[in-house]
């Protein structure tokens, strides 16, 4: 973590005195072992997706079943992943705006079937594709992404391989 804030600090982006803490996606609370922060709140909170909490449809078909929230966005609907926050500690004013951000999904119906297509199998890409963009993740993407960080090397490496052969294919 301190490579990556030396990293962020290496980039010259913020004058020195800013007092800046970077929280990733990956970190936990050392006592209850739960995320550090919410990053689909976080998302919200900055305006940047819509997170889609199960408490907020009216009639939920699941009932009582513990269901996740999931962030949408009007560009890119879920093909993103919100990864770290940036906390300006210094950086304090009263009259900031919040940027509230767009609901892309239009009725309960579509909010019903993402948050049941969320939940049901997060690793079944459809979920992501509940708002049409031009931007979706490519097969490689999702099949990196569904596997586990351990089991990702061959997939990188069979791309940096083609990427290689279409380089040499251009000369």
């Amino acid at each position: 973590k301190q490579w990556y804030q030396r990293r962020v600090r290496g980039l010259n982006l913020f004058p020195e005195e800013e007092e800046i803490d970077i929280i990733y996606d990956y970190e936990l609370e050392p006592r209850t072992k739960l995320p550090r922060i919410n990053m689909c709140t976080a998302g919200h909170a900055a305006g940047m997706a819509f997170y889609n909490r199960p408490e907020e449809v009216e009639s939920p078909p699941w009932g009582q079943k513990k269901m996740f929230g999931c962030s949408v966005s009007p560009k890119y609907g879920g093909h993103f992943a919100f990864r770290a926050v940036f906390v300006f500690k210094n950086v304090k004013d009263p009259d900031i705006l919040f940027l509230s951000p767009h609901d892309a999904l239009d009725s309960e119906e579509k909010k019903i079937q993402l948050l049941q297509a969320f939940n049901g199998d997060w690793k079944n890409p459809a979920w992501r594709n509940i708002v049409q963009t031009d931007l979706p993740y490519s097969e490689e993407q999702i099949e990196y992404f569904n596997r586990a960080p351990r089991d990702r090397l061959p997939i990188l490496k069979s791309l940096l391989d083609r990427h290689n052969e279409e380089d040499k294919k251009d000369q």
